[in-house]
């Protein structure tokens, strides 16, 4: 099982949207090139700029055959609604933590849970849990899937309790406020995604950036606009991953 785990500096910077990318990039994109080397040029987008490099794809890169599935968490906090949304996620009579799993609940149109289906993922596991008990939820919602399912995780808490081989933050030009789960997640993150769309200008982005390097963060960081393949390193980000899953 490979884990990646989409986390973001706030609510709305757009984490459901690149882990819906991620997972049609992978369940569809996924493949074994049989022996077969190429070299092309791709452009790494790092925290102190871009560099040009030529990579060779190999069988190891690429070859996986497991299915992708999803796991969303969603952390319930005492007094407040981590979501400002009317979701039914903290209904009457709720326990310290729900899996739920059922399509009724998970392919309901326009949830979260349903544009991760969508993408490509072979089963959707939505956990509600209560902050204190979330590393339990965790565990009792990984347990759901078989061994042989590659996940993407859409949650900060998950990093707090487990490491993944792949820990990516997402973060948006449009919103400028920054969990405290996503500051202490500062050493678990291998690059930082920036969520974009083309109403987005240059300056907004390098404003963005510098705001995460401010914080420490001196990792890789690409531009993505999941909705868009011109002018944004969005293959680059696919490429990076699959390198990390299976070099």
């Amino acid at each position: 099982m490979k884990i990646i785990a989409v986390a973001g500096t706030a609510s709305r910077v757009g984490k459901t949207t690149v882990a819906s990318y991620i997972l049609s990039s992978l369940s569809s994109g996924t493949f074994s090139l049989k022996g077969k080397t190429e070299k092309y040029e791709r452009v790494f987008q790092y925290a102190g700029g871009t560099s040009d490099e030529t990579i060779e794809n190999s069988p190891e890169l690429f070859h996986d055959k497991s299915p992708w599935s999803a796991l969303k968490i969603t952390i319930r906090h005492e007094g407040s609604c981590p979501r400002h949304t009317e979701c039914d996620t903290c209904d009457d009579g709720y326990e310290p933590f729900k899996i739920l799993t059922s399509d009724e609940i998970i392919r309901e149109k326009g949830k979260d849970t349903d544009r991760l289906s969508t993408a490509g993922a072979s089963e959707v596991v939505w956990l509600q849990s209560d902050s204190d008990v979330e590393e339990v939820g965790i565990e009792a919602a990984l347990a759901c899937f078989d061994q042989e399912h590659n996940l993407v995780i859409e949650g900060n808490s998950f990093l707090r309790v487990h490491d993944a081989d792949v820990a990516v933050l997402v973060v948006s030009p449009s919103v400028k406020k920054i969990k405290r789960s996503a500051k202490i997640l500062l050493n678990k993150i291998d690059f930082i995604v920036i969520n974009v769309h083309k109403r987005h200008t240059s300056k907004e982005i390098e404003e963005c950036k510098g705001e995460m390097l401010a914080l420490g963060y001196d990792v890789p960081f690409y531009v993505v606009n999941p909705y868009s393949e011109e002018d944004y390193s969005n293959q680059a980000f696919i490429d990076r991953i699959q390198d990390m899953l299976f070099k």
